[in-house]
């Protein structure tokens, strides 16, 4: 795959790019050149998602937080959460705790 010279592109495109591939970052060109250049360098972490779902969590790690992971994994061991899915970089559970209040990130 060709690299891409995101300095050449318009504002707009670039807009639509950090959207598309669910990148935060600040409005300036600058720092949405730097968010894309590292997501295509695979070094781009998303932030962790929490979402009340009823009585549960929905969770969202990016693969890089290891600790996370592995405290995920004890959650699934103990039964208190359950795989989801993997979406835009993520990997989904399902949990009856909520791991930021609980202090695991």
């Amino acid at each position: 795959m060709e690299k891409i010279d995101y300095k050449k592109l318009r504002l707009d495109v670039l807009e639509g790019l950090i959207c598309s591939r669910m990148i935060e970052c600040n409005d300036t060109k600058t720092d949405m050149i730097r968010q894309l250049e590292l997501d295509d360098e695979g070094k781009y972490v998303r932030k962790t998602t929490v979402e009340k779902e009823g009585d549960n969590f929905l969770i969202g790690i990016d693969s890089v937080h290891h600790d996370l992971m592995v405290q995920m994994g004890k959650l699934i061991e103990s039964g208190d959460a359950t795989r989801s899915h993997f979406s835009f970089g993520r990997h989904y559970y399902i949990s009856k705790i909520n791991i930021i209040e609980n202090g695991m990130e």
